[in-house]
């Protein structure tokens, strides 16, 4: 019999820790040998477990089941080489023979064996074949008709898990696209709202700069009217000051002339009283006879001017304009006693007559 095996030193528990009393045996027991020495020993191990087990099995319990073979020597020797510090990886046995070939013509018994045993196997196999295959066939016609229909049935589901996916992607496009909406008519409002607050602040500074500009205008336009006021004041007290001065020029011109005129009629008083004094002194005859005496130089005095006229030119419709001269002269002269009266309050025309009578 040929076996392989392979030993080393049983560092691990089984938990994976490291077993130091298994290092510490093999140790113990080889820290001082050499290599050949330890594979000595544990071959003389392994051999004696294998020949002890051998023994207990005929050759055709021996050839027929290797495995059992192996299993009763692994557990034979597993108890040994941990008592050693060691522990069997693997342990397989190669081949199995004999120099008489018993052990070569029980192979061909038992290939015989095997091989009739191979072809009624085989001949059943293949019926039980035909009727697996027959029958795997109609199962897998069922199968396949299950899953055609299961697949249909998927499809169907899937399509309308996809319509509703669809659905719901569109549904959450549209809600996506109204909420970009919404935030894209909140931004544009939001603009126009800034816009709008930005052209009512430019509006409201304007509007405050303006009316800043008509307060000063107004400032500048109370100054100037309190200025015209001023000057209306002053003006009004020039006027009234001048209106006070004409007025006192005016008061003092009536004075003047009131002086003048109480003087004239005080002139006039003092002739009229003188030429009472000459009535009463020399007589109302005497004065009418002087009066008399004046009037022909007044008559020549009257007529003096027509002597210096050099040329004279009448305009008449009726061609009577040189004798008119003389009788202008004679109107003149006729008006001398109204005259002398106004002049003197001399009735002539009555003194005259008087005379007369």
């Amino acid at each position: 019999m040929k076996a392989f095996a392979q030993l080393k030193v049983k560092s691990k528990k089984a938990d994976g820790s490291l077993d130091m009393n298994s290092i510490k045996l093999a140790a113990t027991n080889f820290l001082s040998a050499r290599e050949s020495e330890i594979e000595d020993a544990l071959q003389k191990t392994l051999e004696g477990h294998q020949r002890q087990i051998i023994g207990t099995l005929t050759v055709e319990e021996l050839y027929k089941d290797r495995a059992a073979f192996s299993e009763r020597v692994y557990e034979h020797v597993v108890d040994d080489l941990e008592r050693l510090g060691f522990e069997l990886a693997s342990y397989t046995v190669a081949e199995i023979g004999d120099k008489n070939g018993y052990m070569a013509s029980l192979g061909k018994t038992q290939t015989a064996i095997v091989a009739r045993e191979a072809a009624e196997g085989t001949a059943k196999n293949q019926a039980e074949s035909r009727k697996t295959l027959a029958k795997a066939n109609a199962e897998a016609d069922m199968v396949a008709a299950a899953n055609a229909e299961r697949a249909y049935i998927r499809r169907q589901q899937q399509e309308e898990a996809q319509a509703e996916s669809d659905r719901l992607l569109q549904l959450r496009q549209a809600q996506n696209n109204k909420e970009v909406n919404i935030a894209d008519a909140q931004a544009a409002s939001a603009r126009d709202i800034e816009y709008a607050r930005q052209r009512q602040a430019i509006v409201e500074a304007q509007a405050t700069q303006k009316l800043k500009e008509e307060e000063v205008l107004l400032k500048v336009k109370d100054i100037e009217l309190q200025q015209q006021v001023n000057i209306a004041k002053r003006e009004a007290e020039a006027m009234t000051l001048r209106a006070a001065a004409v007025a006192e020029k005016e008061r003092m011109a009536g004075k003047a002339k009131a002086d003048i005129i109480q003087m004239k009629g005080d002139a006039e008083n003092e002739v009229l009283e003188q030429r009472a004094q000459i009535y009463r002194e020399f007589g109302h005859d005497a004065i009418v006879q002087n009066v008399v005496e004046i009037i022909p130089k007044l008559a020549r005095e009257i007529a003096t001017p027509l002597g210096k006229t050099e040329k004279m030119i009448f305009v008449s419709s009726d061609n009577s304009g040189a004798s008119n001269i003389s009788k202008d002269v004679i109107k003149a002269a006729a008006q001398l006693p109204d005259a002398m009266e106004s002049l003197t309050g001399l009735d002539l025309k009555k003194a005259l007559k008087r005379l007369e009578g």
